[in-house]
């Protein structure tokens, strides 16, 4: 296992792994030896949340892939003052030559330098957008050079990337649902392409999926009795996946949570029990670990032959207290974030730094090591290179 991720990291070679697509081939034309470009994945961002009870800032965690082994580097961002992230982080992407991380205490977009980490602008989205419709900054998601970013007060704000640092920042927004989550991409075609947006009604049991047509900028509504609470979307085709947290019952316990496909008007649960999930390809895998579970459980599930199965980790740190997971769609890897056991109570600390692991698409431990994030890992995103293969 360690060869593999070793052979990986050296060649940079894109793997299919199972249900995994490759992500991109930029040059196709072999004739006169010319080189195939190929995107490859050079390293994994993790957003940790921090404690603001506690005090404990965010932070951003930055597993670079080196020619042999990954190394793990902690809090890298920073501006000119040398000041971290703030309280309560929730989201990061990378997309160009940016990273983009949503500051929800702050009401900012922290926007980054992909290579140096250093900090380019501050976006306040209050101040962009008003005090109501830019409150909380929360999902990022990116499509044909904008950067789309989710409010709770309602919103999803458009980032003109390429004039970044010059205001106004965000070209238009769009009025969606209450308490906006997670987004995705979907359609495929220019004239249909969508953004997909999960809107939580901050759990209280109304939610909805906005649809936002990137073509006329039109928006519509997607309800059903079925959706509480949604988290999360992934989107192939027309066809939506949505991580719903269902609700919270008189003892706080969490009921209903899982994985829906709205095909249509047809809306069915394909995955009974998950509290996480990622997508890609044709799989989407889930963990669940609602509050009070004693043990997390994992699942995968097939979207083309519509099959649901077990999904068994084994290596690295036992994973006792899932809390973010994500694919690469290079190589099908899975990184799995999780909260460390505090030895003097015995239950997940919120206080202590955290740990991710990675594993292969059969759930197998795949690096040296387990690797070391800040406290309470909320967010994995992946940047991405070019490498060039000479026949």
């Amino acid at each position: 296992m360690i060869n593999n991720m070793k052979k990986f990291l050296l060649s940079f070679a894109v793997m299919l792994m199972g249900s995994t697509l490759l992500t991109g081939c930029l040059e196709s034309d072999n004739d006169n030896n010319t080189p195939t470009e190929y995107v490859v994945t050079k390293g994994v961002l993790v957003i940790n949340n921090g404690n603001y009870y506690n005090g404990i800032d965010g932070s951003l965690t930055f597993l670079e892939f080196g020619t042999n082994s990954i190394t793990a580097q902690q809090n890298v961002y920073h501006n000119a003052n040398g000041e971290w992230l703030g309280g309560t982080p929730n989201d990061v992407m990378a997309y160009g030559d940016k990273i983009y991380i949503t500051g929800s205490d702050e009401n900012t977009v922290f926007v980054l330098n992909a290579k140096t980490f250093k900090q380019i602008e501050k976006i306040n989205t209050v101040q962009e957008m008003g005090s109501t419709e830019g409150v909380s900054p929360r999902a990022l998601e990116a499509y044909g050079g904008k950067v789309y970013v989710s409010t709770y007060g309602g919103y999803v704000a458009v980032i003109d990337t390429g004039s970044v640092s010059v205001p106004p920042h965000y070209l238009n927004s769009y009025k969606v649902g209450s308490a906006p989550e997670g987004m995705a991409i979907g359609g495929t075609t220019d004239a249909d392409v969508a953004l997909y947006v999960a809107n939580s009604d901050y759990g209280y049991g109304n939610g909805s999926i906005s649809k936002i047509s990137l073509a006329n900028g039109s928006v519509t509504e997607i309800k059903n009795d079925k959706i509480h609470n949604p988290q999360q979307l992934a989107v192939a085709g027309d066809v939506i996946y949505v991580l719903d947290w269902g609700y919270y019952d008189e003892n706080w316990m969490q009921k209903d949570a899982g994985v829906y496909m709205i095909n249509g008007s047809i809306v069915s649960k394909v995955v009974p029990d998950a509290t996480g999930m990622a997508a890609s390809g044709q799989s989407i895998i889930t963990y669940n670990y609602p509050y009070g579970s004693s043990k997390p459980t994992y699942s995968i599930y097939n979207i083309v032959y519509g099959s649901l199965s077990n999904f068994t980790l084994s290596g690295g740190n036992s994973i006792e207290s899932p809390c973010a997971i994500n694919i690469d769609p290079n190589t099908g890897f899975i990184y799995l974030a999780s909260r460390v056991i505090d030895p003097d109570t015995g239950y997940p600390s919120y206080t202590m730094p955290g740990f991710i692991n990675i594993y292969n698409g059969n759930g197998q431990f795949v690096a040296e090591t387990s690797y070391a994030t800040g406290v309470e890992p909320h967010a994995i995103a992946f940047t991405y290179g070019v490498a060039k293969i000479h026949y």
